[in-house]
């Protein structure tokens, strides 16, 4: 991946994306997922929540082989942020 990470608007609403599909597939309050900073998940939930936020980027971010399963917010967001920006339609 290259390019500098998202600033201002773009990356509020790369933000705004990453709580909302971790929210979206398991249920967990959005506002409790930002004062947390972070999700953890089981195999199943880890993979639909990659897929998501692969799909809306249509991107792939390679973290489906680790064995981590803990969703930190700010390194999605800075993972998302360093696509080319052309790769970004948010």
């Amino acid at each position: 991946m290259t390019g500098a990470p998202l600033a201002g608007a773009a990356g509020d609403r790369v933000r705004l994306l990453v709580v909302k599909c971790l929210s979206d597939e398991t249920g967990e309050d959005p506002d409790a997922i930002v004062a947390r900073g972070h999700l953890d998940v089981g195999d199943r939930d880890y993979a639909n929540i990659v897929n998501r936020l692969e799909s809306y980027f249509d991107c792939s971010l390679d973290l489906l082989a680790g064995g981590n399963r803990r969703l930190v917010v700010d390194d999605l967001c800075d993972r998302l942020g360093l696509l080319p920006l052309e790769a970004v339609h948010v």
